[in-house]
């Protein structure tokens, strides 16, 4: 046996064992995504060690052997990266409670595509488009790896959530943007009655950019579309966070963005985040009564724009914003992000209907509304605060299960109005007693999260 054909099969061993570990691994909700991945690794490498063994046929032309064990090679450091993908998606790493929930979600978004979520030790929410559905016609490809291809329905979904310190129950509420994304293309936007403000915003940018030395050329218009896909992608993502957890969402990604520390957050992918929290504002005091009037009149909660993100950049007049960013991120996407932002602002109001079109459309039970909330707050508030989760609650004679949009808009309101009251917990000695409540908080809207699940599921099967 040659030493590189030695080293691959010794390196495809340690992966076989590696893969088999992470299969034994719990995983939460017990949702198939990661073990559908690993098989599609395992069949990667089954295929790989075929290629070896045939390598080491008795009387194969030398040339096709050692051509055989570079593929091999190639195929065990693809699986290597590959399992990179299904990092801190196992129990340890993301709150088990929170993913069969998610699950329901995805399942009344009508999201068909294979997904898993996972937590990193990043302050990151992301939704990961991944299509390797070439591996399974790849020349030689193993049963394994054929059938391991057929199980995914591709692209394969991953999504990313903080974990650890930044990994709290009420901030999961931005996963329901991510979910948006996936969703995205069948929020259907007309952009016909924009396209004066769209070509008016090209032409501002062109002209900044002639006057710091740039002449227009046809990979900017390029660009240029890029960019204004990619903004409008993120406001149908927040209509859509929006319309499944209300208030919840325009809290949770507010402090997120602030916590993170993201500055104005403008950039070729983003519009700016003053921008973003401006029209959740907005969305909250619309209509009668609208969420913030629900939540001033049952709690005093006065909310204002920048109620929980003091700290998130404002933009600044758009010569100066220009100055900003063309160093960052350069003098196209800078000259075309400062002017594009009056256009996408036009066109915002737009979006959120098509959302709220959509979803009343496909899945018109996740629909959060401000009657919800209501009766939300009115059932499980003050209990909350003597520690009873809200698990369960009575409607028409029966007991019914609560949603995670409910837990999650009663815990927003109980950590923003009522967290004084709850009891300190343990191991938290030194940190200020706040942290403690806070702790104690999400810990018991965990607990909601898991029996209120659990009673979903005894009524499915009853």
């Amino acid at each position: 046996m040659s030493a590189n054909l030695q080293a691959c099969s010794f390196l495809l061993g340690r992966l076989d064992r590696e893969v088999a570990k992470l299969k034994a691994l719990t995983f939460p909700g017990h949702h198939t995504g990661p073990r559908k991945w690993l098989s599609f690794i395992a069949g990667i490498l089954d295929t790989a060690k075929s290629y070896l063994a045939q390598a080491e046929t008795q009387g194969f032309p030398a040339a096709e052997s050692e051509r055989l064990v570079r593929e091999a090679e190639r195929l065990g450091d693809n699986a290597y990266q590959l399992l990179t993908f299904v990092a801190g998606t196992d129990a340890t790493q993301i709150p088990h409670q929170v993913v069969a929930p998610f699950q329901r979600w995805v399942e009344a978004l009508g999201i068909k595509e294979t997904i898993f979520f996972r937590a990193e030790h990043l302050p990151n929410y992301e939704l990961a488009w991944i299509d390797l559905r070439h591996y399974g016609l790849i020349n030689g490809a193993t049963k394994s790896l054929q059938d391991a291809t057929l199980a995914i329905d591709w692209p394969a979904l991953r999504v990313s959530v903080p974990g650890h310190a930044m990994g709290l129950l009420p901030h999961f509420a931005v996963v329901g943007h991510e979910l948006g994304h996936a969703i995205q293309d069948q929020v259907k936007v007309d952009l016909t009655p924009f396209t004066q403000g769209i070509g008016d915003a090209i032409t501002r940018a062109m002209a900044r950019l002639n006057a710091d030395g740039v002449t227009w050329a046809h990979e900017h218009s390029i660009r240029t579309g890029e960019i204004l896909k990619a903004w409008l992608n993120e406001l149908k993502s927040d209509a859509v966070g929006h319309y499944l957890v209300g208030p919840a969402f325009f809290f949770a990604l507010c402090g997120f963005l602030e916590l993170s520390g993201r500055g104005s957050g403008m950039s070729g992918s983003h519009p700016p985040s003053d921008l973003r929290r401006e029209l959740l504002f907005q969305k909250l005091n619309e209509g009668t009564p609208s969420f913030a009037a629900i939540l001033a009149t049952k709690t005093g909660l006065l909310i204002t724009e920048d109620f929980n993100s003091p700290n998130i950049a404002r933009r600044l007049p758009d010569t100066q914003m220009y100055e900003e960013l063309r160093d960052r991120i350069g003098k196209v996407d800078a000259a075309v992000t400062v002017e594009l932002t009056s256009a996408i602002a036009a066109i915002a109001p737009t979006i959120f209907h098509a959302a709220q079109v959509h979803l009343q459309a496909t899945s018109p039970d996740l629909v959060y509304t401000p009657t919800q909330l209501s009766a939300d707050l009115d059932r499980h508030l003050d209990l909350l605060c003597h520690l009873v989760p809200p698990v369960e609650f009575m409607n028409a004679g029966q007991l019914r299960p609560a949603t995670l949009s409910t837990i999650i808009n009663v815990g927003w309101t109980a950590l923003l109005t009522k967290v004084d009251q709850f009891p300190t917990i343990r191991g938290f000695g030194g940190s200020p007693p706040i942290a403690a409540r806070m702790e104690s908080l999400h810990e018991l809207l965990l607990k909601a999260v898991e029996l209120a699940e659990a009673r979903q599921l005894w009524e499915e099967l009853a």
